[in-house]
């Protein structure tokens, strides 16, 4: 990270793949600063939980508010919340009558999420949903106060079932919609995979879910290399 902004430090890219340190880093100096709100979460995502590498970085979220702003989204899904750094990330570009649903399993950051929205101008249009993300999608809860498609769907969460969310997410996406899907390429074991040197299982549904992606007919999809590699595709029309 940018250390004249005063932010903890980046974990070290782990694979060989992206950016390297010294060129993340200057993408970071020379992209716009992330909001002193989101920069207060970040700082408190270091300082009071127990896995803060699970945050995306500041490049990643300003990519992530950029597509938002981009899309202008009236409805968007995010499965895997956890501290709200991405969730306000996406609430940047959100349509004036728009609402996020963000789904996790673990209520205990409820608190850093009050206590940090609100200063970011996004609470009031952030919907929180508790349990398996398998289950909220099945539940049909995301649907009973509003019956359009979603405009763009951010998949962060387990990463056993990513497949069937990103499934899930063509059948609910509106044509020349978006899905991001985090975590894609798992540090540099996907290209082990690739080339067969590896078996290990996470990189192996990974690897097979990118090609699941790229030969699906309704994506056009681009994989990003960022931090730990961003899938984004656009839901053609039906």
């Amino acid at each position: 990270m940018s250390k004249r902004r005063g932010k903890p430090p980046r974990i070290p890219q782990l694979g060989a793949h992206g950016l390297d340190d010294a060129l993340h880093n200057y993408a970071t100096e020379w992209s716009s600063s992330e909001p002193e709100g989101l920069a207060a979460l970040r700082r408190a995502t270091w300082t009071q939980t127990v896995k803060p590498q699970m945050l995306c970085d500041e490049l990643q979220g300003r990519l992530l508010a950029s597509v938002s702003c981009m899309v202008g989204p009236k409805r968007v899904l995010e499965l895997g919340t956890f501290t709200g750094y991405a969730t306000a990330c996406l609430g940047e570009g959100l349509a004036p009558d728009g609402r996020i649903d963000t789904v996790d399993i673990d209520d205990e950051l409820h608190d850093l999420h009050d206590a940090h929205w609100p200063t970011l101008g996004c609470a009031e249009r952030i919907h929180r949903h508790v349990g398996r993300a398998l289950d909220v999608l099945e539940s049909g809860v995301l649907f009973r106060e509003d019956q359009n498609l979603f405009d763009l769907v951010f998949i962060d969460a387990d990463k056993a079932n990513q497949r069937t969310y990103v499934d899930w997410a063509i059948n609910h996406v509106r044509d020349g919609g978006w899905i991001l899907v985090d975590n894609v390429l798992w540090w540099g074991e996907v290209l082990r995979v690739a080339a067969g040197t590896s078996d290990d299982p996470q990189a192996v549904r990974i690897h097979e879910l990118n090609a699941h992606m790229k030969g699906h007919p309704a994506l056009d999809n681009v994989l990003l290399p960022l931090r730990d590699g961003l899938h984004m595709a656009q839901r053609m029309p039906r």
